[in-house]
């Protein structure tokens, strides 16, 4: 589900109905997103926010002023954990420009997760924008499991 946040309130903008249990892999969300800016262009976007599950095996990032392709958690490794940062260098996704925001976290096993933000404009605001995404965990929990069943 692809859902936008409108004044504190989420609401499901594109989904795909999967004949699977569990999650959507990669290749399905980049088509969700795909679906997105075939329908209204990409330059509306402001930024994009996802759980962990949304990154999966593709989210690397070429960085224009070292030439190279990285996975974008490298960016913030050496940073400490719960440091929130945006790196300093505009960096190409997909062939999209953008700026990349995150930081390093504990996850409930102990492990390293990293909160990542792909952004296209404003990246001081990330942060601020990433909390949202709780409305958007509502509104999907409304959709499959208590609400409306689908």
């Amino acid at each position: 589900m692809l859902g936008i946040v409108y004044k504190g309130v989420a609401f499901p903008l594109l989904f795909t109905m999967l004949d699977k249990r569990g999650n959507s892999n990669s290749e399905e969300r980049i088509d969700l997103i795909n679906r997105f800016i075939c329908l209204f262009g990409k330059q509306v976007i402001e930024s994009v926010v996802a759980d962990r599950e949304f990154v999966g095996e593709h989210f690397k990032v070429f960085l224009l002023h070292k030439d190279k392709v990285i996975k974008a958690s490298h960016l913030f490794t050496r940073f400490k954990t719960n440091e929130f940062v945006h790196y300093n260098k505009i960096v190409k996704i997909n062939g999209q420009l953008c700026y990349l925001s995150g930081c390093k976290l504990n996850n409930k096993k102990g492990k390293q997760d990293f909160l990542i933000i792909v952004s296209f404009n404003k990246p001081e605001k990330a942060q601020e924008e990433y909390k949202q995404r709780w409305q958007i965990e509502i509104c999907f929990k409304a959709m499959t499991s208590s609400g409306f069943d689908i």
